[in-house]
């Protein structure tokens, strides 16, 4: 009677272990997903950049380059086939820029993360990226030493910018931002029209205009129209294409 029971409970014990323990298809399953490396698309107008990415990929055993591809291909590529966990983005993009990628990228694959690339610091292209969901940031001058850490970062759902980039984040947003309309009349000023012009397009006073040339000169901290010019196009607060004559 006492071994009947002993082997009742016995056998009750090992149905409870094959409950709770996995399988050996399981654990299979679950090394096959973790020995998956990630899949990085890297979207740009930089073959510099294309090139030294390519390089540091192949060097890593847990990523997988799965395609290049340029601004100009970007909106006829179906990004799904590429099925990319990781994207790296250049906030260089011409034509519809590094903002409207990051929002076809979020629609047709939302899984994807986004890392973006700026050339330089004070862009003012990269805080809106980030804004528009990006998840990581590297000026292109770390991507040698810090490129592989931020993939893995940002695809196990964590944020990566670097320091440089950090700090420059920080202040850009610390800073005053154009409004809307100031950054049509810096347009318009980048353009060669003088402030009666200007006025005339937008529908308001040549006084209106004046104060607004002010306020500009005054948030960019430049010196005249030319310099605040220069620092639009620098910063990515204007677009050189955006500028009609």
């Amino acid at each position: 009677m006492a071994a009947a029971l002993r082997l009742e409970q016995l056998t009750m014990f090992a149905n409870s272990l094959s409950h709770e323990l996995p399988s050996a298809r399981m654990l299979a399953s679950c090394e096959s997903h973790a020995s998956m490396p990630i899949r990085v698309l890297s979207v740009g107008d930089d073959p510099l950049i294309h090139e030294g990415i390519r390089a540091l990929l192949a060097a890593e055993d847990d990523m997988a380059l799965v395609g290049e591809v340029g601004s100009d291909d970007f909106e006829a590529v179906h990004v799904t086939s590429f099925l990319p966990a990781v994207v790296l983005m250049g906030t260089e993009l011409s034509g519809h820029g590094s903002v409207r990628a990051i929002a076809r990228l979020r629609a047709l694959v939302p899984s994807a993360r986004v890392i973006v690339i700026a050339p330089r610091s004070g862009d003012a292209r990269t805080r809106r990226a980030i804004d528009a969901g990006a998840q990581g940031c590297l000026l292109s001058s770390n991507v040698r030493v810090a490129l592989a850490q931020a993939i893995r970062a940002v695809a196990s759902g964590r944020r990566f910018i670097d320091g440089e980039a950090a700090i420059e984040w920080m202040q850009s947003r610390a800073e005053e931002e154009l409004k809307a309309r100031e950054v049509q009349v810096l347009e318009l000023v980048a353009a060669g029209k003088a402030n009666k012009e200007i006025a005339f397009e937008l529908s308001t006073t040549e006084g209106t205009v004046k104060n607004y040339v002010k306020r500009i000169l005054g948030k960019l901290h430049a010196s005249d129209r030319t310099h605040a010019v220069v620092i639009g196009i620098a910063r990515g607060i204007i677009e050189i294409g955006a500028i009609s004559s």
